[in-house]
């Protein structure tokens, strides 16, 4: 009872935030059930694995020029956000994509992840299992990317993740858009919820 009347003077709007917590976020689940995550409900998970002049498109990025190889997108989120250095515009991108291809399966933890700027980072376990990471990034014509990619083999299936970061300088401000802290701390949260194959 006393913790009753301690907290009960309390504006009722303490208490919306906790309330709202399981509305916040909502599940997402694609290959076949092989891959769940959640994300931000202000978010929209779509499809479109378009690419960019510093970014392939497809189901994986890839920065020594070799071939994407035959896979599929799972899921990609994106948000336009105002960037940390107030110029221009930057997109900040979170997308899953999986192949069974005997070819890329076979090179999965290395093929198109090491450029002329990419370097390896240290392996990280992501949904109970063990990801290659790798950093890479690429610039030029006002435009600069900066990308951790990870990738693991699960049931002989190679799944990608890849958390990119897509800035714009000669783009408009991006008006009403959040600040890039604010959508890579969104993006981020969505890799860190990935777990890969079937719920046991």
């Amino acid at each position: 009872m006393t913790l009753l009347r301690f907290l009960l003077p309390l504006p009722l709007l303490a208490f919306l935030p906790f309330a709202n917590a399981s509305a916040a976020t909502k599940s997402f689940l694609g290959a076949g059930g092989m891959v769940r995550l959640s994300y931000p409900s202000a978010l929209t998970p779509t499809r479109n694995f378009a690419g960019r002049a510093l970014m392939n498109a497809g189901w994986r990025q890839i920065w020594d020029g070799s071939p994407v190889g035959r896979g599929v997108g799972i899921v990609r989120f994106w948000q336009v956000a105002k960037p940390s250095d107030g110029q221009g515009q930057v997109t900040e991108i979170v997308q899953v994509g999986f192949s069974r291809s005997a070819a890329v399966v076979a090179t999965c933890g290395t093929a198109g992840l090491k450029s002329g700027s990419g370097r390896r980072l240290p392996n990280r376990m992501l949904g109970g299992h063990r990801w290659t990471v790798y950093a890479n990034g690429d610039a030029g014509m006002s435009q600069q990317v900066n990308a951790t990619n990870l990738r693991t083999v699960v049931d002989g299936t190679c799944y990608a993740v890849d958390r990119v970061t897509y800035a714009v300088k000669a783009a408009a401000p991006a008006r009403n858009a959040p600040t890039q802290a604010v959508a890579a701390a969104q993006m981020d949260a969505i890799v860190a919820t990935i777990k890969i194959g079937r719920r046991r």
